[in-house]
Parts: structure tokens; sequence; C-alpha cells
């Protein structure tokens, strides 16, 4: 089997590498660099077993060539959340949107039977009923959600109109260590602030729930779609556990006073626009239909950061 991975430089894309990798699975990753780098899979001798380039996915001449004799394609490439997209609009429509199409432009015209891409919980904007089941309205708040939707829509054409076996996964708020952690996330950060002596910085009320689901969780997921057969233009919710800000703050702030013996402090900013206030997910559809089970509690996975920080120190 072969796999062909946009974005595999980055946070998930690198870990899903290493994931095939170790399962045996012939790889081969584009990813401009423009924030990723490969550099951790270098480091684990990935890059004597796959194909690691660097290119755009908007060049058509290096999917094509890269991306021949593929059986599915994981497509991660994006400009990613509401800030980015906010100071880059164009650049995000044109990689979100336009770059997705020549993804799957190049999955037709090789025949690759499968992709799966990368969505996110912004395609909903304000929740309607909680949790959030994948048949609630799609109405999202900001550029980002926008674009990711986009793509979901482009997928669902490409399934009905070419037959192409497309699965749009709706990732909730991703945290933990694949190869590596993104620490721009809100768990990673908040361990990195309170270990630093920082404090925990908290945008509006801290009343405010996500749905945290652990990168280790989201390969899972992945790798199940990327396997599945006979399913096609499907969305599905990819969570793990919802809590509140402060809840997660007040749950940092004591595991790491238990280790430095200080309490790390919490400050309060304005609520960013564009952002929802409550959001829970329901993984029924993805529990039944592709046996998806969430491995990984919030607790477990501070727990796996503060140590990997306190290791490296």
């Amino acid at each position: 089997m072969k796999i062909a991975i946009t974005g595999g430089a980055g946070y998930i894309g690198s870990t899903l590498v290493k994931r095939l990798l170790d399962q045996h699975i012939e790889v081969v990753s584009i990813d401009d660099l423009s924030r990723g780098n490969y550099n951790h899979l270098k480091n684990i001798g990935a890059d004597e077993k796959a194909r690691l380039i660097q290119g755009d996915i908007r060049d058509t001449e290096v999917l094509e060539k890269e991306f021949r004799g593929s059986d599915a394609i994981a497509h991660l490439a994006a400009i990613t959340g509401l800030i980015l997209c906010r100071e880059s609009p164009r650049e995000a429509v044109s990689v979100n949107i336009y770059g997705t199409h020549q993804v799957l432009e190049t999955a037709r015209k090789r025949d690759i039977e499968k992709v799966v891409f990368c969505s996110s919980a912004a395609v909903y904007g304000k929740p309607k009923t909680l949790p959030v089941k994948e048949d609630h309205p799609l109405r999202p708040l900001n550029l980002y959600g926008v674009t990711k939707l986009a793509g979901e829509k482009l997928m669902e054409a490409y399934h009905d109109n070419h037959g192409i076996q497309t699965i749009s996964l709706r990732f909730g708020n991703v945290y933990g260590m694949g190869l590596y952690t993104n620490y721009d996330t809100v768990i990673p950060k908040f361990v990195k602030q309170a270990i630093t002596g920082q404090a925990l910085t908290i945008y509006g009320d801290g009343k405010s729930t996500r749905d945290f689901v652990h990168v280790e969780d989201i390969i899972q997921a992945m790798t199940i779609a990327l396997k599945a057969n006979g399913v096609g233009g499907e969305a599905y919710n990819v969570g793990g556990e919802t809590t509140s800000t402060e809840e997660l703050a007040t749950l940092i702030s004591e595991k790491v006073q238990r280790i430095t013996g200080k309490k790390p402090e919490k400050i309060h900013l304005p609520q960013r626009p564009g952002e929802t206030k409550e959001f829970s997910y329901d993984l029924d559809k993805i529990k039944t239909q592709l046996a998806y089970r969430p491995t990984w509690t919030i607790e477990s996975g501070v727990n796996q950061i503060i140590e990997s920080i306190q290791a490296h120190k």
C-alpha cells in the first residue's frame, strides 16, 4: 500500500508519516515547509524510508509526479487557524480551497481511489444544540472555517461526480506529543507557561468549552479512514474529551504546583472575535461506522507534555 500525504512536515502530518512507516506502508509527503520542517522525521531516519518532498499543493506537476501509484491521499496541508487565515486571507483561500481542488484533481487523473481530508470543528460555527452531531447546520464564523467547509464540499463533489472515496474528518482541538507538540494550542501552551513561571493567558471568562483530542487519537482516526472500504462522501467528528478553559487551567496549575512548589497565575484577556463560546462533540457516527475510540484523557495528555518538558530541561 502507498499513501500520499500533503503537509507531512507538520505537527499532525509528521506523526502520521511515522505511524504509517511503522506499519510498513510506503509513504510520500509533499510540504512547502512554510511552517513545518522535516527535521523531526529525519531525526528518526524517516527520510531513508519515505519520500519527503518540498513542494506546493497548488503545483499540479509536482502532485502528479509524486503521487503516481498511490492508493490513497491524506490531505493535511493548509493555512491553519483563525488568526493565520485572518492575517493572510488571499493565501488562505488559495491554499485551502484551490489547493484542495488540485489534490482532488490529481486523485482523479491518477485514479487514486481515496482522499481523506483534515477538516475542523470550525465548519459548524456557533452550536445550536450540544453535543454537536454531523448533521448540525454548517455556518462557520471565520475564514478558516469557511475554507474548510469549501474543502468538504469539494470532497463531496468529487465523490458524487468521479466516485472517489472521500472522507472529511472534523478535528476538535488537537494537542499532545506526536513526534513533537504544537505549543500554539491551548493545552501545551498552558503547560509551558506554567512550568516556565509565566501566567496562564485565558481569553474571556474561562467558561468557554472545547473538545480536546490527542494527536495520537487523530492519527488513529486517519489510519482507520485511509484503510476503510466502501466509505465515501462522508464527514465525521473526531474528538476526545470536553472541558472548559478555566478547568483546564486549574488542572495544569495544580499539577505544575506539585512539581515546582509555585502556583501559576492566571490572566484573563478579552474574548477573541470569531470564536464560539461552548462546544462539545457527539462521536456516535465515527464510533459506529469506523470503530474509532479515543484512548487519551486530558489528564494523561497533560502528564505526557509535562514529562516531556521536564525531560528536556
